[in-house]
């Protein structure tokens, strides 16, 4: 579970259960790891802002080429 683990925890104690971590090497991670998924997330973002906005100034400056042939 790559966060939300002490929400997963409470609820399990609520209920009079415990929850087993079998490696705790992956919970010490937990937070680079989400730190490493808003990067990638962000990057995607940005790249599609970015592409949409290249392939917007694409399509205008075709239609201008476009409109100057006539």
């Amino acid at each position: 579970m790559r966060f939300g683990t002490e929400y997963v925890e409470s609820a399990l104690t609520a209920q009079g259960k415990k929850l087993l971590v079998a490696e705790l090497s992956e919970l010490k991670n937990d937070k680079d790891d989400l730190v490493q998924d808003m990067i990638e997330v962000l990057t995607s973002f940005c790249a599609r802002l970015y592409g949409r906005r290249s392939a917007k100034h694409k399509a205008k400056k075709a239609l201008e080429a476009i409109q100057h042939e006539n």
